[in-house]
């Protein structure tokens, strides 16, 4: 949202001309927006036109039916994705990535049960393929089955172990188990791999505000702060403000 002056309120020249500008460089970003987005869907329906144009010339394989259906849920096109993926697995029932495909829809249309039920067959086709294993662990935390997540995520850290956001999102499964040490050790490790990642000073900061180690926490919300464009600087502030008013208050009391 843009604040601006009352109408009438000091308007000048030059604030005439800064406004100017900034509808200059807004429309100018809005552009640049919309022409991306034009390429993103000329490249994607360029793809569409290659694998129908495959499926006409070899509809009995499997793999132009799952790459047509991974065209579609680029361009948020989910049942036709859907009816594509289940294609290639009637051509094809050993086809794991399609089954994780299927997941991801069923995950996106707020189907989680189902999500996890293709997750888990992909897995059983496909041990090794380690993004089942993430998307299976995201799945069970939306379900609130958290032990379940804590082990997908290990299962997946195994294959990826350095895989960024990986260890915050165990970190947040152990959290809401109130596994506390073992919430601080993976958020510790993932800055350990990824020391430029400020979540995972931000969820630091979180765990021991709620443990009372008020001076760590601040510490950690403040090395969250110095990263640009925080999305959560706001309330980041605000904590910061309202943990250093509790202390003092209790200073005062005692």
């Amino acid at each position: 949202m843009v604040h601006g002056r009352p109408p009438g309120w000091g308007i000048t020249l030059k604030t005439i001309k800064e406004e100017n500008i900034y509808w200059f460089v807004l429309l100018g970003v809005i552009t640049l927006l919309a022409i991306g987005t034009y390429h993103r869907n000329s490249l994607w329906r360029g793809e569409l036109a290659l694998w129908q144009d495959c499926i006409k010339k070899s509809p009995g394989k499997a793999r132009p039916h799952h790459n047509l259906g991974f065209v579609h849920y680029g361009l948020e096109q989910w049942d036709d994705a859907k009816r594509e993926f289940e294609e290639a697995l009637r051509l094809n029932p050993f086809y794991s990535l399609s089954l994780y495909n299927l997941g991801m829809i069923s995950y996106r249309k707020g189907f989680i049960a189902q999500a996890i039920d293709y997750y888990q067959k992909a897995i059983a086709l496909d041990p090794k393929f380690a993004d089942s294993f993430y998307n299976l662990g995201i799945a069970y935390k939306k379900k609130g089955l958290y032990q379940e997540a804590i082990e997908s995520y290990r299962r997946f850290l195994i294959y990826k172990p350095a895989y960024k956001n990986a260890h915050n999102s165990l970190g947040l499964a152990y959290k809401s188990l109130r596994k506390r040490d073992e919430a601080i050790r993976s958020f510790q490790e993932e800055l350990r791999c990824h020391p430029e990642n400020a979540y995972a000073h931000v969820y630091l900061g979180d765990i021991y505000m709620e443990i009372g180690e008020y001076a760590t926490s601040i510490a950690h919300y403040k090395k969250a702060l110095a990263h640009a464009n925080m999305p959560e600087a706001e309330r980041i502030r605000q904590t910061i403000i309202s943990i250093k008013t509790r202390k003092k208050g209790r200073a005062q009391e005692n």
